[in-house]
Order: C-alpha cells, then sequence, then structure tokens
C-alpha cells in the first residue's frame, strides 16, 4: 500500500444485508458515505437538512452518496443477499444511531420525492 494511500485519511466498509434486511437511519458526522451495490438491490435513502426523502431502488453496478451529516439507511428489497462496498472521505467518520420512528412517514413509489414534515 503506498504512503499516499496511508495519508489520504479514507476508510472503506464491505456491507451485506439478508433479504430484508436494514441498515437503520444513521448518519456520519465526520465523513460523506459513497457506495456501489455489488449485489442485490436495495432501497436507499437520505433525508435533506429541509426534511425531503430522497429515495432509490438500486441494483448491482449502481452508486449511491450520503452528504456527510445527513441521516441515510439501505433495505434490501431483493430475494437475495445483497453487498455494498463503501467509501468514506474521513478514516474516523462516526455513527449515529436515529430512531426508525423518524421514518413514520408515507410515500408513493420507492423512486419519489417526499416531504417528512
Amino acid at each position: 500500500m503506498s504512503r499516499h494511500f496511508l495519508d489520504s485519511k479514507i476508510s472503506m466498509n464491505r456491507g451485506a444485508l439478508s433479504p430484508g434486511g436494514l441498515a437503520p437511519p444513521h448518519s456520519h458526522p465526520r465523513a460523506t458515505e459513497s457506495g456501489m451495490v455489488i449485489k442485490g438491490k436495495l432501497l436507499v435513502g437520505f433525508v435533506t437538512t429541509d426534511n425531503v426523502l430522497y429515495s432509490k431502488i438500486l441494483t448491482t453496478g449502481q452508486m449511491f452518496v450520503f452528504p456527510r451529516g445527513l441521516v441515510h439507511f439501505l433495505l434490501n428489497v431483493g430475494e437475495e443477499k445483497a453487498l455494498t462496498f463503501t467509501a468514506f472521505n474521513g478514516h474516523l467518520p462516526g455513527a449515529v444511531l436515529h430512531s426508525t420512528t423518524l421514518f413514520a412517514t408515507s410515500y408513493n413509489t420507492p423512486n419519489s420525492k417526499s416531504s417528512v414534515d
């Protein structure tokens, strides 16, 4: 591994979710998270500082970005284990778990934009 990589202060993670599995609402106060769906079908979403929920179903090869500090989640909506590979632009991104009641809202389709006011 090159010294440049070690000095860049990034961190990476490989994630796995069983069918119906959830990475519950959480945020990273010190880093933006970007990732790719390696296998499977995931509903991913985040809530903006204006309380707007953005969500989309992603499949193998598609990417996502969760800006630093915004509440986000991942839900396996497929019939097989889903795998992700993520990177953070900080070596200590932190993780703050939020109550799942935060998302006690309804929306029309997984690819919709809706308010959570």
